[in-house]
């Protein structure tokens, strides 16, 4: 008769050798991989489609969200802001320039507030600040800020920056189970859109090459690039200035328009033109 035995388990035995944070930084870590890959992916695609969408469909979508800026240019008698006028005629020197597609039209805005910003959004709209034209030196230079956001329209890069940040957004979103989603308002369709490096150096190169075809000469664009450096540095608060966060400015980016420039033999010693002369008074209407 064999007596009953009840052997005890080992001491342990059930219980995981590894500590249980760093499971949870593992899992967490993988995690944080796996949202960032579907991110990516996401972002890539909706650029790619967004890059198809016929310019038509993308000018009445952004109709959609436009402000007053038009009616804001002008005074109660319907007459439009001088620093408006000026701006768009300097949109028409440069456009036939930069053989925009066709039906593509360009809408500059010039907003009266001292902020030192510009940027290009869907549908063509180009918005110039005070606080930024009133730092500019010369035409030159302001002519190529005009040029570089033109370019960015012209590429389609505004439409595929907002469908990366829509497809983003709503993707992890939905992987994370939110809802009630405000998609238009997520993808910024009338804020600062965030271009890539690839997108601001294709947009020098194109606005570079339309300057000189107006002046004869790049000297005075990188002027642009100069004036925004110093603006950088003397910034002395926590907040970055709005144009830097949408336009990466370095040494290396200045360094790559004069490379181009003799690359291409453009002339980069004639005189600069200047700003017209009541354009301070402009600034200050």
């Amino acid at each position: 008769m064999h007596k009953y035995h009840n052997p005890q388990p080992p001491e342990g035995i059930n219980t995981s050798q590894t500590h249980p944070l760093w499971v949870f930084v593992k899992l967490f870590v993988a995690i944080v991989i796996v949202l960032t890959a579907v991110a990516w992916l996401l972002g890539q695609s909706g650029a790619w489609l967004a890059a198809r969408v016929p310019y038509a469909q993308e000018a009445r979508l952004a109709e959609r969200y436009l402000s007053d800026s038009v009616e804001k240019n002008s005074n109660s008698q319907g007459k439009k802001h001088p620093m408006q006028g000026y701006l768009e005629s300097l949109v028409s020197r440069l456009a036939p320039h930069m053989q925009l597609p066709k039906g593509m039209r360009i809408q500059v805005h010039y907003e009266a507030e001292p902020v030192e910003n510009a940027y290009a959004t869907l549908g063509g709209h180009i918005f110039m600040y005070k606080g930024l034209l009133a730092k500019l030196p010369n035409e030159n230079s302001l002519a190529m800020l005009l040029a570089h956001e033109m370019a960015h329209v012209k590429l389609r890069h505004p439409i595929q920056a907002t469908a990366q940040s829509l497809a983003i957004s709503t993707g992890i979103k939905y992987l994370l189970g939110f809802s009630n989603m405000d998609l238009l308002g997520n993808a910024g369709l009338y804020t600062q859109l965030h271009f890539s490096r690839t997108m601001e150096s294709a947009a020098d190169e194109q606005g570079l090459q339309a300057v000189y075809k107006v002046y004869g000469t790049v000297n005075g664009a990188s002027d642009l690039f100069v004036t925004l450096q110093q603006l950088r540095d003397s910034d002395g608060s926590d907040d970055e200035v709005p144009f830097f966060s949408t336009h990466p400015l370095d040494v290396q980016r200045i360094e790559s328009l004069a490379t181009l420039a003799t690359r291409q033999q453009w002339n980069t010693t004639l005189k600069t033109t200047p700003l017209p002369a009541r354009f301070g008074e402009w600034l200050s209407q």
